[in-house]
This record gives structure tokens, C-alpha cells and sequence, in this order.
């Protein structure tokens, strides 16, 4: 699936133009798990808007109803690599262990179910994001808890994801609006936590410009790369540098193993955050849920982002929580999925410079013609990254 694939879900999907949402859903269900129901038994549980990182957004109803007498179900479309029954308090177990993703609406509607089917209906809609009104923090998996905040990023990113990660105690993760609405927002939603340290992934604006808000309004301490530390001062004060490869261990249950991991290419100080207990990549600009990274030389270095791609996808990573765009599940393809594209879109560099072209703007033309023109710009930053590259290579 292009949105959320390798995520737990129900059994959903489109409504065809003109057509009944109710009898939508009864037909889904009969396309994807072979079971006859009839439409009026639907009771409405939810309707979930997708939050606000996506420029993609569903509008999504949830419904319930018991299934008739003689109905088996059985998986009969493609769109999925498995299917099961199983107890609302198992799946639940098995979010709690990491071992599985599922959408906030999802979820909620397990952990409804797993209280029993008494009141079960009202229990679902007692939620205001049940209701149609976005919802503010996304608990991705036990203790990493995303909250997107509107930052002036580049498109076509609307906003950037800052994520709390603990228990007892957490770290944020880039804090990143200068917008004092987000920045209020982000204070609501840590108004009990208890906060060990403010993290930076790197130091473009969108992803720094709530650090000093949040440090003073809380006293806690900033840390970063030595590179990012240097290059944002007077802007933001970092008051520890990380060491590649220092862990911190958050407590609470079940609890967190940060483990920071220098991974340079977009920025020369760029660090990915890597829980350990659940595979957990939080990848700062490494990778993006939505779009591509742009690599702008001087900061950015195509062979060095190269490298950091490789070396993520030699740990044990499940899950990348990207600070643009959704959570992306099987890790390693999905960075494979980069290193392939970046690769694609290098060979079509160099056969337009083999050919004669010698000008980004003229290559990204030639190259970058699944692009709006409006894009070319970034394309073109991107170009010279991959000469640059290729220069050094010796391969022109």
C-alpha cells in the first residue's frame, strides 16, 4: 500500500463515486475477507481524519457489526500479506511489545474492544479525534509519540515531526516550530512529562526553531552533534555534544534504549536516534515519508548520505519514524527503495552528461521530468550533489 503499508488494519477501503458509505464498507469487507453482510447492521464507531504530516488526508468512518451465522472469513485480495482473527486484547499485547504498527483509530478501536462489547460504542466515539477533530500527539509505538507541528519546511512537507520517546522520563526530539501556536501545542501535550534532555537531529530550521522555547519554559538541557552545536551558535545554545554511538536508557515500561548514530549526507552534523528494543529509527532528514531528501552541497554530500543510507540498513531497524511525512514500516526495503531511486536517478545524470549536457538546469530537464517545474529548483541542488559525486569517482 502507498500509504501506511505493513500496518495492522481493518478490512476497508474507497467509496466508489455516489456510493453509500455503509454499503461501501459491506462491500469491502466481501472483497477482501469473503463476507456477506447486510448494510443497515453497520453502526457508526468514528470518523478519523489523517493527521497533519500527510498532504494526503482521508476522511474515514469507522463501523461495527457482528458477523451473520455461517460467515468464514478468508483473505481473497492481494492488498494484504496476512490476515486473523484474534483477540482485541492480544493485538493490543502485541503493539504494547513492539512487534506490530497500527493507526491511531485502529488502536483505539482495539483497546475499546478488549474492555468487552458492553457500551463498546459509546467507549469508541468518546474521543474528540473520533469525531472528526485532528488529533494532536500519535502514539506510534509504546513511549515514541509523534507530534507534528506546522514549521515553514520545504515542500511538499507541511510540517515536522517532533517525537517524544520514554515513560518516566522522555526526550523530545526536535522541537521544531517557530510558531507560537505549535509551540503551545507542544507544551500542552508535555505538560506532565517528565523531560531528561531536548534532542536535535541537525541543524536546519525546521527542526530547531521551538528548542529554545521549550528550554525555557522547562530548564532542561539541549544536546547535539558538535557540527550542529557549532553551526547553530547564536541561534541555539547546545549545552552537550553527543558521542557517535552513546546510548541513554529512559525508564519506565517497557523501556527505551537511545542509541545516537552520526549519519551525515544531508547535514554534516546530522544524527539518526535508534531505539533499540523495538528497531524504532527515528531518521531526523535521512529519509522522508513523503518526497525525497534534498542533498545541497556544501552541507549536503551525496556519497556520504549514500553511506549513512547503508549503514542504517545494516541494523536491526523495523520501523523508520521520518521527521517529514508518515511512519514507514519494513525498514530495510524502504531504505533500499532510496538507495535504488538515488542510483536511477545518478545514471540518468550521468548518460545526459555523457550526451553533453553540462548545466544542472539543462540535466534536471532531462532528468527530472516526472518533477513540477516549480520543484526544479531543489532538483537542481540535488544535480550537483550527484556530479559532485560522480566527479569524485572519477566517472566524469
Amino acid at each position: 500500500m502507498i500509504f501506511q503499508g505493513g500496518f495492522y488494519a481493518f478490512p476497508g477501503g474507497q467509496l466508489d463515486l455516489e456510493e453509500d458509505a455503509r454499503v461501501c464498507a459491506a462491500r469491502e469487507l466481501f472483497e477482501e475477507i469473503g463476507i456477506r453482510i447486510d448494510p443497515t447492521t453497520l453502526v457508526e464507531v468514528g470518523r478519523w481524519l489523517t493527521p497533519a504530516f500527510s498532504p494526503r488526508r482521508f476522511d474515514t468512518r469507522f463501523f461495527l457489526t457482528k458477523c451473520p451465522p455461517g460467515e468464514e472469513p478468508r483473505l481473497v485480495t492481494d492488498e494484504h500479506d496476512f490476515g486473523e482473527w484474534i483477540r482485541p486484547g492480544d493485538a493490543v499485547a502485541k503493539w504494547m511489545e513492539g512487534q506490530i504498527l497500527s493507526a491511531p483509530p485502529v488502536l483505539h478501536a482495539l483497546r475499546c474492544l478488549a474492555e468487552g462489547l458492553e457500551g463498546v460504542e459509546t467507549r469508541m466515539m468518546a474521543v474528540p479525534w473520533a469525531n472528526g477533530e485532528p488529533i494532536p500527539a500519535i502514539d506510534m509505538r509504546p513511549g515514541i509519540v509523534l507530534v507534528p507541528l506546522r514549521t515553514p519546511t520545504l515542500p511538499p512537507a507541511t510540517h515536522t515531526n517532533c517525537y517524544v520517546v520514554g515513560g518516566d522520563e522522555v526526550v523530545v526530539i526536535d522541537p521544531a516550530s517557530p510558531y507560537e501556536e505549535e509551540q503551545a501545542l507542544l507544551d500542552r501535550i508535555l505538560e506532565n512529562q517528565n523531560i531528561r534532555e531536548i534532542w536535535l537531529t541537525h541543524l536546519h530550521r525546521d527542526h530547531v526553531s521551538g528548542a529554545n522555547h521549550l528550554k525555557q519554559q522547562r530548564g532542561v538541557k539541549i544536546a547535539a552533534h558538535p557540527i550542529t552545536a557549532r553551526d547553530l551558535e547564536g541561534v541555539v545554545t547546545v549545552d552537550r555534544t553527543f558521542v557517535d554511538g552513546e546510548r541513554l536508557e529512559l525508564r519506565g515500561k517497557p523501556g527505551w534504549n537511545l542509541r545516537v548514530l552520526h549519519t551525515p549526507g544531508h547535514a554534516r552534523g546530522h544524527v539518526c536516534l535508534f531505539e533499540e528494543k523495538n528497531g524504532s529509527l527515528i531518521t531526523g532528514d535521512l529519509m522522508a515519508g513523503l518526497g525525497t531528501i534534498v542533498i545541497d552541497p556544501p552541507e549536503g554530500h551525496m556519497a556520504t548520505y549514500f553511506d549513512s543510507l547503508k549503514r542504517m540498513q545494516a541494523l536491526p531497524v523495523t520501523a523508520l519514524f521520518p521527521a517529514h511525512g508518515p511512519v514507514m514500516a519494513d525498514a530495510k526495503a524502504k531504505i533500499q527503495q532510496y538507495l535504488d531511486h538515488r542510483m536511477e536517478r545518478e545514471a540518468k545524470i550521468l548518460a545526459a552528461w555523457q550526451r553533453g549536457y553540462r548545466e544542472p538546469g539543462a540535466i534536471v530537464k532531462e532528468v527530472y521530468t516526472d518533477v513540477q517545474p516549480a520543484m526544479h529548483g531543489l532538483a537542481e541542488r540535488s544535480v550537483i550533489a550527484h556530479l559532485e559525486k560522480l566527479r569524485e569517482e572519477g566517472r566524469i
